[in-house]
């Protein structure tokens, strides 16, 4: 799993499309930011890349979600705030691949587990990585929790 997600560099095209989008910890999140995921690709002409996209953020928040659980403050840019963190969902991209990254308040960093075939959970991490091209994890300065990302192309 690499810390940082890949960066534009000169030799290749940085991310002309953005979207952020800040969701309730709770359940009804995931398919909000699923049907956001949808509706931005397809506006950013990426209609190609919208399922594995969706499915990608659909894994991530799901995670984010649950990690939330029981939190009762956080930090976000250098300010405390009481109550249940919120969790946050990025999309870029540079009309060939798609940036999703996922911010939530919990520092436990996540570990892709060999889940029992009978278990219902514990194979969002496993998912994304056969989904993505790269994907990974990293504290940003000055907050609390992790970022989860995952690039996603063709």
């Amino acid at each position: 799993m690499r810390t940082h997600p890949p960066r534009p560099t000169a030799r290749k095209p940085c991310y002309v499309c953005q979207s952020y989008l800040v969701l309730g910890a709770l359940p009804s999140a995931v398919p909000c930011a699923r049907l956001h995921a949808r509706l931005v690709l397809a506006e950013w002409g990426l209609k190609p890349l919208a399922e594995t996209a969706e499915l990608i953020v659909s894994e991530l928040t799901t995670n984010a979600v649950q990690a939330s659980q029981g939190l009762v403050s956080s930090q976000y840019h250098g300010r405390w705030r009481p109550g249940t963190p919120p969790v946050r969902l990025w999309m870029q991209s540079d009309r060939e691949r798609v940036l999703v990254q996922v911010w939530d308040a919990n520092q436990q960093m996540p570990e892709a587990q060999e889940p029992d075939q009978e278990a219902e959970h514990g194979r969002g991490l496993l998912i994304v990585e056969s989904l993505s091209a790269k994907f990974g994890v990293y504290r940003p300065q000055r907050s609390s929790g992790k970022v989860v990302w995952a690039l996603c192309e063709e």
